[in-house]
């Protein structure tokens, strides 16, 4: 079951509700600096997620069985949550760059984010459709766990103050923490699900590897635009 793939990174997961960058986030005191490059980099991000989950559909398209009265369906909705991606997620971080005034067209991945999506294409590409299906759920799962953790550190903030953060900080904890995306997350689950009953034990072992390494991404990828991370100058 999915359920083992987050028991076995359950402290890690523990960890990240705490994010500095994530607190920062729905407390208000998160610079716009860093939120700005987080938007910008997680634009970059979806855009290489969403190609893992093409090609993730592919790949469910050779592996699954054709006996398989599901596998139809399953390849539908991972298809379809690619491009959702790109009508709600992506929207969002394009209404952001117009009330910044910026063009993000042109931006280069940073380290962390590097790190994250080539990993993913990796295991996406070259190895059995059930590991790819586990290296992106963390984007997913965790995504909405830890939205669903800020809506409640918000409302019990709120509950004590009169100022307001951010309306973009606000816009993201409602899309996360939003039916609409657990409803995504819920349907994805289910097809993890199915894979990691039929999986065999070394497949299963590997599944949560890559699940525990992606919320480690995860991790770093947030602590990337707490601190602004760029590459280093290799200049003499």
């Amino acid at each position: 079951m999915a359920q083992s793939l987050w028991d076995a990174a359950a402290d890690l997961i523990k960890v990240t509700e705490s994010h500095p960058f994530l607190v920062a986030m729905v407390d208000g005191t998160l610079s716009q600096d860093s939120f700005r490059y987080y938007a910008i980099q997680d634009a970059l991000f979806l855009t290489d997620f969403a190609t893992c989950l093409e090609l993730l559909a592919a790949k469910m398209k050779e592996e699954m069985s054709d006996e398989d009265s599901t596998k139809d369906a399953s390849i539908q909705r991972v298809k379809d949550l690619a491009v959702g991606i790109e009508e709600a997620e992506k929207e969002l971080h394009r209404s952001f760059f117009a009330q910044w005034d910026i063009d993000a067209s042109n931006a280069t991945s940073m380290p962390n984010t590097l790190l994250y999506t080539s990993y993913m294409l990796r295991v996406v590409s070259t190895r059995p459709y059930a590991e790819g299906l586990a290296v992106l759920l963390p984007c997913f799962w965790v995504y909405m766990h830890i939205g669903n953790c800020m809506l409640k550190l918000r409302e019990e903030l709120d509950s004590k103050r009169t100022d307001r953060r951010p309306a973009q900080f606000d816009a993201w904890i409602d899309m996360y923490s939003g039916e609409e995306f657990e409803t995504e997350v819920k349907d994805y689950i289910a097809i993890v699900d199915k894979a990691a009953v039929s999986a065999d034990e070394e497949t299963l072992k590997k599944m949560k590897e890559h699940f525990t390494m992606c919320c480690k991404l995860e991790y770093m990828f947030w602590t990337q635009a707490q601190t602004l991370m760029t590459w280093p100058d290799f200049q003499e």
